[in-house]
């Protein structure tokens, strides 16, 4: 739940549209708002709230965001001032008492994975139940916030319906160069591992849990002919842990013979060549790789648990089966200077990689590294908005917030801007609509950086 992946900015809205499934099978009356995708600003919102009247509104948020996310509450309470108010997402589930002190007409918080708790929180509202028997739930009573016990995982996820996609639009959600809409599938859920920079198991636990390989393509066939949609991402962290699992998965999609296009995530250690030839044949294209670090000691100081002839041969397997390869890399981590990043972003460029991303390390609420930061007294400012990947929040010993935010833009530009590396992008190039989109994502690159 680090990365945002290399080949798309705009992600289909998942965790709400769980959501929406579920408060669906639950008779209410639903819809789903992606403010930002829809081009909605704030008087659109209070328009929509207008017209719709909603009684339950409820709020995704995440850490940068978490201002603007929570600042809907007060519109929320002038438009409909009966209406109740959720939210739910990993920032507002590690500080549920700051959430509330921050949005005073909020309702309630939902923490850790949401679905069941908002499915009893919506029969409670309905059957004017008890809402102190909620698990997962915080709320307000008589000024008192009060949090009930944390919710157990749901153990099987075949439980879950698909999501409500059909309350967006899945065209607006394409991949870049293609132009293709695509949708997300969550095969599984949980992390085992203990990166320290990362909050999956805040939200989903350390138990990996699993959609049965017949539901994982069932959904798949369900969304192409629903929507006419043929790519997915598979928003997973860990679909490749189980060899079996993933080997079952593949079966399932030959044997149904379902014709889909879909990218992966994988650690460098859960792969090997059957695995990758076999996902190949399954529509797979692309797979994406968290390597955090070039340097050893980063890795673990990380606790990241890979090494890096690892990485080297999961780039080269994946390329051997045709796959292109997509890199992470966190810059300002632990132990971090400028000669380990220097040596993180060569490292890159030896690798092979057909894109590559360099993010600042956040220390988000939930993880290990926020402890360690709030407890060294790293943090440069408490700003939410700047707690993400584009900034550094840190100042290591040694090692300035700036300066990790500088040896980024020096990455990228070292990466993309190889003569080599822009040749073959163009290469790519298929017609005057790719061509067009390369252009303006080259401009908001150049300017970016």
């Amino acid at each position: 739940m680090q990365h945002e992946g290399a080949w798309t900015t705009v992600w289909p809205p998942l965790s709400l549209a769980f959501i929406a499934s579920i408060m669906k099978k639950e008779n209410w009356d639903v819809q789903l708002i992606d403010c930002g995708v829809e081009g909605i600003n704030i008087d659109g919102l209070r328009w929509k709230m207008m017209e719709f009247k909603p009684d339950f509104i409820i709020l995704n948020t995440a850490t940068p965001t978490i201002v603007s996310d929570l600042s809907v509450t007060k519109l929320a309470k002038e438009v409909s001032p009966n209406a109740k108010v959720a939210c739910f997402g990993i920032h507002v589930s590690v500080f549920p008492e700051e959430s509330f002190h921050m949005a005073p007409g909020l309702d309630y918080v939902v923490r850790g994975e949401p679905e069941f708790t908002f499915k009893e929180l919506a029969r409670s509202m309905k059957e004017e139940g008890v809402i102190t028997k909620i698990s997962g739930l915080s709320y307000q009573d008589g000024g008192v916030i009060v949090n009930n016990p944390d919710r157990e995982f749901i153990d099987e996820l075949d439980e879950l319906p698909f999501p409500a996609w059909h309350l967006i639009t899945p065209n607006r959600y394409r991949l870049p160069f293609s132009g293709r809409p695509f949708l997300l599938i969550t095969p599984v859920r949980g992390c085992p591992y203990k990166c320290i920079f990362c909050a999956a198991m805040t939200y989903y636990g350390r138990k990996l849990r699993y959609h049965s390989p017949e539901r994982v393509v069932e959904e798949m066939n369900w969304i192409k002919k629903e929507f006419g949609v043929g790519d997915l991402l598979f928003w997973s962290e860990l679909f490749n842990a189980k060899k079996d699992y993933v080997m079952a998965v593949c079966n399932e999609i030959e044997r149904m013979d379902i014709k889909m296009n879909w990218v992966c995530s994988s650690r460098v250690d859960q792969v090997d060549r059957e695995m990758l030839n076999k996902i190949r044949r399954a529509g797979c294209w692309m797979i994406s790789y968290g390597f955090e670090s070039g340097c050893q000691e980063i890795l673990d100081r990380s606790k990241k648990e890979t090494n890096l002839v690892q990485a080297r041969e999961a780039v080269r397997l994946a390329k051997e089966a045709g796959l292109e390869v997509v890199g992470h890399f966190v810059f300002g981590l632990p132990g971090e200077s400028r000669e380990t990043i220097r040596e993180t972003y060569k490292f890159a460029e030896g690798l092979g990689l057909d894109y590559a991303q360099f993010y600042c390390a956040v220390p988000f609420p939930g993880t290990t590294l926020y402890d360690l930061a709030c407890s060294n007294g790293w943090l440069s400012n408490s700003n939410w908005p700047e707690f993400e990947q584009n900034y550094s929040v840190m100042n290591l010993p040694g090692l300035k917030a700036t300066e990790v935010m500088k040896l980024r833009r020096e990455a990228y530009k070292d990466f993309y801007l190889r003569p080599r590396r822009i040749i073959r992008v163009l290469k790519q190039i298929k017609d005057l609509n790719e061509l067009k989109r390369f252009l303006k994502k080259a401009l908001n690159f150049s300017t970016w950086i």
